[in-house]
């Protein structure tokens, strides 16, 4: 794909990001490309930013950059759309073409006021990193107002080169905002300020800091209320594996707490992982009319090799997620919106599963898979994803490790990643067998696979590359059962 990169320090802002887009749509290669997920048009695409409601449409805005399939001079492009599923390309919201953001526009939340939509984001300038508005009263154009948390406004000795990714929510009748950054001891830290109008900012608490991110901070922090809980999400940089979790390079969090709002507190309850696959990051929550919490994320991973560059374009977001608070875990599953594109029901029910159970009409790569494992005396059970000849994805339950696993090394394509991660092709997590009984519920969408495990409990979400679309189930080690399977093709 032709490429072009902005010179350095400036941009050729927003009017002609979208004119290279139109110019360039074409030369992108379509053999990876998702059908129901959010993908940039062209391009890189990281963090989901500014996810919220306005002018009777749901927003998403995201990292971008349209000049080429890397990460560079960040931009935020922007998505709408009614059910989470369907999403309309809207205009370029913000180029970094200012004093202030000259090097990036980086990651962000958005906060109606008073009728007009906000943008809350990181202005980069050099290694000065500050906090920035722009507003717009359409939902599509963007007026930038300027920094209004600037570098100074730090505490005391934290350093200005971290200090990014402002999630703005409000409570008790003022605004508060949580933003990423280090303390004057190099600790990751999420950092709390207050507001009375999204303009003047005073620094009240650090609401986490520990030495715990080996990496740099917690990134793209993110706050909402459910189920009795305050809850908090973030994304720590190089959080050290502990057994099943945390094993990619970047992870992301969940906290179940308290929230001390005067005092800028957290009180944790309960912290966890959010998702046990290999490309999840940079999570963030809107609340819809209906008063469900609606989570998206980056549906990809730093420091790896990514295939689909070569195609002109690189990441993808999840299919957003309804979260809930259930025994004191956080369960996902995938929005129910996804049900209306469900064609060409296929069911079985009470089969057998030896070395390999092929079932008609259950294969394809833009599908829905419901089902539910009476393990059996099996070893290891599930089921083989994109087969062809030698190549598949695996997706069973390991009875001696008491762990499903998702293993995608023999899937055709290498992944190469950073040195401190163990390995980018196997995960794994640990669920409840009560009774002896496994659910998967699985999306595949061309080139990904999101794994939802017994309603919700766990998930497991990877890229996956490879041409083959045949389906299998298996057993070793003794037998298991198919109590039931559904499955639909997903047609949008």
């Amino acid at each position: 794909m032709k490429t072009k990169t902005p010179v350095s320090g400036g941009s050729y802002g927003t009017k002609i990001a979208d004119l290279y887009i139109v110019h360039n749509l074409a030369a992108v290669n379509g053999s990876s490309r998702h059908t129901y997920h959010v993908m940039p048009p062209v391009g890189w695409m990281n963090d989901p930013n500014g996810f919220g409601e306005a002018f009777g449409k749901y927003h998403l805005f995201y990292q971008f950059y349209p000049y080429g399939p890397s990460w560079d001079s960040m931009h935020w492009g922007h998505y709408t759309t009614e059910d989470f599923v369907k999403w309309k390309l809207e205009p370029t919201a913000l180029a970094p073409d200012g004093a202030d953001d000259c090097d990036g526009c980086f990651s962000g939340s958005s906060v109606v006021k008073d009728g007009k939509l906000y943008l809350v984001y990181t202005s980069v300038a050099g290694d000065r990193q500050t906090q920035s508005l722009a507003v717009s009263e359409d939902g599509v154009h963007f007026e930038k107002l300027g920094v209004v948390i600037p570098s100074d406004q730090l505490p005391k000795g934290c350093p200005k080169t971290d200090f990014r990714d402002p999630k703005v929510f409000r409570r008790g009748g003022s605004y508060f905002l949580l933003a990423g950054g280090l303390s004057e001891k190099n600790e990751g830290a999420i950092l709390l300020y207050r507001s009375e109008d999204l303009f003047h900012w005073t620094f009240v608490n650090f609401v986490r800091k520990d030495a715990r991110t080996t990496r740099g901070t917690y990134e793209c922090p993110d706050f909402f209320e459910l189920d009795g809980y305050d809850v908090l999400l973030a994304s720590p940089q190089g959080y050290k594996t502990e057994d099943w979790r945390y094993e990619n390079v970047q992870s992301s969090i969940y906290l179940l707490g308290k929230f001390d709002e005067t005092r800028g507190v957290f009180e944790t309850a309960v912290e966890d992982e959010i998702d046990g696959g290999f490309d999840f990051y940079a999570p963030q929550t809107l609340q819809t009319r209906d008063g469900r919490t609606v989570m998206i994320a980056w549906m990809q991973m730093w420091q790896r090799f990514f295939p689909t560059a070569k195609h002109g374009w690189t990441g993808s977001m999840i299919l957003p997620r309804e979260l809930a608070v259930k025994d004191g875990k956080l369960y996902q599953n995938p929005v129910r919106e996804i049900e209306r594109y469900r064609w060409n029901p296929v069911h079985f029910g009470n089969v057998t599963i030896g070395n390999r159970n092929e079932l008609t009409k259950v294969n394809g790569t833009r599908i829905e898979l419901c089902f539910t494992l009476d393990l059996g005396t099996a070893q290891r059970v599930g089921i083989k994803l994109y087969q062809k000849g030698e190549h598949d994805v695996r997706i069973y339950y390991d009875r001696e490790r008491d762990r499903v696993v998702f293993d995608r090394s023999r899937m055709g394509v290498e992944i190469t990643h950073d040195a401190e991660e163990k390995d980018a092709v196997i995960r794994s997590v640990k669920v409840s067998t009560e009774r002896n009984m496994l659910s998967m519920r699985i999306f595949l969408d061309v080139s990904s696979c999101e794994v939802f495990l017994n309603g919700g409990e766990r998930t497991m979400t990877g890229n996956v590359y490879s041409d083959g679309d045949g389906i299998t189930f298996f057993a070793e080690g003794g037998t298991a059962r198919l109590v039931c399977l559904d499955k639909y093709d997903i047609v949008v």
